[in-house]
């Protein structure tokens, strides 16, 4: 648990579907995590990952694993956030934060895994999620960090989902499998 009382209004949402209600919350030990099915080998590294390593990172403060669970405990989809940095590009850094004395790199948090059961994807669970960690980000952390990008190594098949939310591909010369995408914070704005 979070000990601020404002960022743990956000930590739970509740995700309904025609027949079923779900939770995005913490990851926690007794979880169900061996029957999410991701539905492409490209995303195994997915599910080894939610297997082995989840639950240990996010108690040891590495990174933080938000899965969306069934009343039975069975993982659906989940989140995994953790800090990090960008580097933009000249025509990327908004105009107000260029300094060339200044900084090179800029406070971010990364969303370091994204991931919903191959049976659910298609129908926003993964939009939901995505929505539900811009507003924890801009709301609750970047008001007390200073923290104003959210960024992701998206997969090839996953880049127009980003670009649907407002990220942008970070100008670079060679593309390669997982090219970084940025989300500038202050372009969103506050929900009501």
């Amino acid at each position: 648990m979070l000990p601020f009382p404002l960022v743990q209004n956000l930590i739970s949402k509740n995700i309904m579907a025609s027949s079923k209600s779900f939770q995005l919350r913490p990851i926690q030990e007794g979880d169900i995590l061996n029957r999410l099915s991701l539905g492409k080998e490209s995303y195994t590294p997915l599910k080894i990952f939610l297997r082995k390593a989840a639950l240990n990172f996010h108690q040891n403060n590495v990174a933080k694993t938000y899965v969306m669970a069934d009343e039975t405990a069975r993982v659906w989809g989940y989140v995994t956030l953790m800090n990090s940095e960008i580097i933009l590009n000249e025509n990327q850094k908004p105009e107000e934060l260029y300094d060339p004395t200044r900084y090179e790199a800029f406070p971010a948090v990364k969303i370091a895994r994204l991931a919903i059961d191959k049976s659910m994807q298609g129908q926003g669970y993964g939009k939901d999620m995505l929505e539900w960690v811009i507003t924890l980000v801009r709301d609750k952390i970047s008001p007390f960090v200073g923290c104003r990008f959210l960024v992701v190594d998206a997969k090839q098949d996953s880049i127009s989902f980003y670009q649907k939310s407002g990220f942008n591909l970070l100008d670079i010369e060679a593309m390669d499998d997982h090219p970084p995408m940025f989300l500038d914070l202050d372009m969103i704005a506050p929900e009501n």
